[in-house]
């Protein structure tokens, strides 16, 4: 999963060397061995608990490792400065703060604010950005909107406007899908989905594993915090490794559409061995 580029130069945006991480020192993920290459549309999976959120804030500088090392663009995480990590790379955290005071506009404007020198005014080129991103996004008529006022799709929506108004070349999300409807799940993962066609790295954490496996191009399952399965959907959406992972019952088939495996968990069967 790495790569060289045309003049030897790394292709690789991540490196993982045996990390390990947790908070309060409990160490939620262990030992991780990760390569996550440019143009790389990467999954997350696992059940509640398995350490996937904490992996990615280990990925993003949120956590610092026990053990290990992290590597961002071939410099170790630990010696990027915040304001130049936050150029070099976007991220959608599953909760966001509450910030009523800001209509959407305001708070899509913050993505450039790492690319902005002290009480710098918006410039034609941030103004450019800010309106691409909520094009792609599809919130333009939300432009004057508080944020209080928006509905879960929307306020997702938004926040992956000003991620892509910070940057659009390597972007991290953390559940961006949960408790959506159907409509803003696709729509979402129609657009993170047509940025990695354009050559965005795209990690994302998802409960979903048939999303995962219609969307990414690849999966890694997280199990008791550390890695059980990582490939292609068609490698490692089988019903042997997603029962193991799940301790559940399941039937795999071809999404007729897509061409893709589709997980059906069988009802009845939680915990339960198959016979």
């Amino acid at each position: 999963m790495s790569g060289k580029g045309n003049e030897g130069q790394s292709m690789d945006i991540f490196t993982l060397k045996d990390v390990s991480a947790g908070y309060d020192r409990k160490e939620i993920i262990h030992g991780v061995d990760l390569i996550v290459s440019q143009g790389d549309f990467l999954a997350v999976i696992g059940p509640n608990g398995a350490g996937k959120s904490t992996l990615l804030k280990t990925m993003t500088g949120g956590i610092v490792p026990s053990k290990g090392s992290v590597i961002f663009r071939d410099r170790a995480l630990r010696h990027w400065h915040g304001s130049a990590l936050a150029r070099e790379m976007s991220v959608v955290h599953q909760t966001m703060e509450q910030l009523q005071a800001y209509t959407v506009r305001e708070f899509i404007r913050l993505g450039r604010f790492p690319h902005q020198k002290a009480w710098e005014i918006e410039s034609m080129d941030d103004t450019r950005l800010i309106n691409e991103a909520m094009a792609i996004c599809g919130v333009e008529h939300l432009s004057g909107r508080s944020i209080n006022e928006l509905s879960g799709g929307e306020v997702q929506l938004v926040c992956i406007a000003r991620a892509l108004t910070q940057n659009r070349d390597v972007i991290l999300l953390d559940e961006p899908v949960s408790h959506l409807d159907v409509k803003h799940t696709l729509k979402i993962m129609d657009i993170l989905h047509d940025l990695n066609r354009q050559g965005a790295t795209v990690i994302t954490v998802l409960h979903d594993l048939n999303l995962a496996s219609d969307y990414c191009r690849r999966i890694i399952g997280i199990k008791e915090g550390r890695i059980f399965f990582d490939g292609a959907p068609q490698e490692v959406i089988t019903y042997d490794r997603i029962e193991a992972l799940f301790d559940i019952v399941c039937v795999v088939r071809e999404n007729p559409i897509s061409g893709r495996p589709f997980a059906y968990g069988v009802p009845g069967y939680v915990g339960r061995e198959r016979k």
